[in-house]
This record gives structure tokens, sequence and C-alpha cells, in this order.
């Protein structure tokens, strides 16, 4: 295990610092040979760091992997696992990090190498619809799957990868029988900008129709919402 100074030690178990904890993740990590890396953010129930999954020879490539570390001031416990079980049940789907590991403790899941979306990073009007029909079939499929994201109206959590839209950041995530992901990501992303919808030659009242049916029947709605890009 790497050597680690004391600011990182504590983030380990934030922000307790408790020396057992931090001592028994470090533990784990070494059993699973997955090697520390640098610290990443810090979030409402958790801190992330990155990580190694090292080879078993010398010729393989180390797997890159993120390492969710549960908040000691989170208050409900077991929400990790809560958050592995979502990530697991999504991973046939290509939306979500693959989870690797997961306890009480922690979540060891893919490495998504990628940047934020953003409305204006694209060379091109052509490109930036591409992804933002690719960004909405995922929503939806998020949707057909029972599972609400809930954090998909910020744009840290959309990933733009060299293989495709990724989600990431399902702490906040949950099973429902009436997800929203697609009706947030439009509200928030195109509906709520007049100047975006002008710049993609939306009507407003068009796309409004189409999140109305969308409620009542998805996939008809769907054909129709794409429809308009």
């Amino acid at each position: 295990m790497k050597s680690l100074n004391l600011q990182l030690l504590s983030l380990i178990d934030y922000p307790a610092g408790r020396e057992n904890v931090v001592l028994r993740r470090l533990e784990t990590l070494e059993n699973l040979d997955v090697e520390l890396g640098d610290f990443i953010a810090k979030g409402y129930r958790g801190t992330v760091f990155s990580g190694f999954i090292k080879p078993s020879d010398p010729f393989t490539i180390p797997v890159k992997v993120a390492i969710k570390f549960a908040r000691s001031d989170a208050g409900k416990e077991g929400f990790l696992l809560k958050e592995a079980r979502i990530l697991e049940y999504l991973e046939p789907k290509s939306i979500a990090p693959v989870v690797y590991y997961y306890d009480e403790d922690m979540i060891i899941m893919e490495y998504i190498e990628g940047v934020p979306f953003s409305f204006g990073s694209f060379s091109s009007k052509k490109e930036l619809v591409n992804v933002l029909k690719e960004i909405m079939e995922k929503c939806y499929i998020l949707d057909k799957s029972g599972v609400n994201h809930s954090e998909l109206k910020g744009e840290k959590h959309i990933i733009v990868t060299d293989r495709g839209i990724r989600f990431i950041d399902f702490e906040s995530a949950r099973f429902t029988d009436n997800p929203r992901n697609l009706l947030q990501f439009l509200g928030f992303h195109i509906l709520r900008k007049p100047e975006r919808l002008d710049f993609l030659g939306i009507s407003s009242d068009d796309l409004k129709s189409g999140i109305e049916l969308y409620k009542e029947n998805p996939e008809e709605a769907f054909k129709k919402i794409l429809s308009l890009f």
C-alpha cells in the first residue's frame, strides 16, 4: 500500500478519521490487491479515491478503479450496499460503473474515463445532437429499469466517454415505480433554457407535449421526443 499522509488518511474515514476504521479499510484493499491512488472527491455520503487492481503477472496492465468510502457522518447504515446493488442490477445495460467489490465500508468500481457533459463543448450541432440523443436513450433505459438516479439535473454525473455516455454517482439513486430520469434531464438541460431550444430548433410547446405524453405512454412519447431532435 502506498504511503499516505495524514490528510489522505483522514479522508478514508471522513470526517471522524477513526484509526481502527482506516486500518480496516486499508487492510481490505490490501487483501484484494487494490492499490489506493489519489483523492478525487468528497460527497454527501462518501469520499472517492482512484485506485488500481494489481495484475496477477507483470505483463498485465493494472485495472484503474474508483473507490468510494462511506463517510462516518452519512447517517444511514448500509447505504453503500444499496448503491452497489443498483449498480450490479444496471451492469448489463452499460449505463453505470461495473462493481468489483463492495461491503458496508466501501465500493470498488470501474473508473469511468471521460469528461462531464457540457452543452457548449461540442464542435458542431450534429455532434451535440448525437450526444443528447444518447443521453436521452440512456435516461429512457434507466426509466424502464425502474431506477431513478435523481441527480441528472447536474452535468458532472453524465460522462462522455470514448465508448459512449455513462452515468456515475448513484448514491442518491433508488428503485421506484415512477422514475423521472428523462423528464429531469429534459427539464433542466433543455426546456428551461430558451436559448438552447432556439439553437436546436425545437418548439417549447412541442417538447412540453412530448413530456406530458411521456407520463402516460413512455414508449410512444420517447419516439416523439427523439424525433424533435
